[in-house]
C-alpha cells in the first residue's frame, strides 16, 4: 500500500488557491476560441450512446479540457502534488473526480478506476501517449480498458491555427485567445486486442486528426 507524503504548508496553500484561479482562466480562454466541429452524432458525449473511451494524444489535453468543460467525462491525474492540482482544477471546470495514477506510478489503480467508471455507464478520457511518450504512440492499456469495460473507443483530435506550444515533452498545444480550433471525433470503434487492434486504433487517430485539420481551412 502506498503512503502519501504529508503536504507542506505552501503546497496546501497552492491547492486551496490555484485550482479555482486556473479553472477560471481556462474557462475564460476557451470561451474566446472559435471552434469548428466534425462530430458524428453517434460519438456525442451527451448523446444516448456509450459508455465511451475518448482517446486522444497528450498534445491536445489543454484544448480538449477547455472545450469540453462541464461534460461528465472522467479524466486521469497522477498521484503527485501536480496531479492533485490538476484533479482539483478539473473539478472547477465541471468534470467529475478523476481517476488517480499514471503508467509509471499507480497505473493499475487508475486503470481499474476507469474500468469501474465504464461499467457504471460513465465516459472516460485517456491520453494514449501519456504521461511521458513516445509522442503519438498509443499504449496497450487502452485496449485492455475497452475490453474489460465493455466500451467503444472514440478517437479525439484537435488542430489550432495559431500554434502556441508549451515547452513540455509533447509540446502541448495552447490555443491563444480567439484562436481558430478544429475539433473532431471519429466513429465509435470496437477494437480487438494485440497488434491488429493497436494498428486499427492508430489508423483511426490519423483519420480523425486529418478531419480536425481539414475543418480549419473551411
Amino acid at each position: 500500500m502506498r503512503i502519501a507524503r504529508p503536504l507542506s504548508a505552501s503546497q496546501r496553500l497552492a491547492l486551496a488557491v490555484l485550482p479555482p484561479v486556473l479553472g477560471l482562466a481556462v474557462r475564460g480562454l476557451a470561451a474566446t476560441w472559435r471552434v469548428r466541429h466534425d462530430i458524428p452524432a453517434a460519438s456525442q458525449p451527451r448523446g444516448a450512446g456509450g459508455p465511451f473511451i475518448y482517446a486522444m494524444w497528450h498534445e491536445c489535453v489543454i484544448t480538449v479540457t477547455g472545450h469540453w468543460r462541464d461534460h461528465a467525462i472522467q479524466g486521469l491525474a497522477s498521484e503527485s502534488f501536480d496531479g492533485s492540482l490538476i484533479a482539483r482544477t478539473l473539478r472547477h471546470l465541471g468534470y467529475p473526480e478523476p481517476s488517480r495514477g499514471s503508467s509509471s506510478r499507480g497505473g493499475v489503480d487508475a486503470l481499474r478506476s476507469h474500468i469501474e467508471a465504464l461499467k457504471q455507464g460513465r465516459h472516460v478520457v485517456v491520453t494514449m501517449d501519456g504521461p511521458r511518450g513516445p509522442v503519438f504512440r498509443a499504449k496497450p492499456g487502452v485496449l485492455r480498458m475497452a475490453q474489460e469495460g465493455a466500451a467503444l473507443l472514440v478517437p479525439v483530435a484537435c488542430a489550432v491555427d495559431a500554434r502556441w506550444r508549451l515547452k513540455s515533452w509533447d509540446r502541448t498545444l495552447l490555443p491563444p485567445p480567439f484562436a481558430r480550433v478544429g475539433f473532431a471525433l471519429g466513429e465509435p470503434l470496437q477494437v480487438g486486442p494485440g497488434p491488429a487492434g493497436m494498428l486499427r486504433l492508430q489508423d483511426a487517430m490519423l483519420e480523425t486528426q486529418a478531419k480536425a485539420q481539414a475543418i480549419l481551412s473551411q
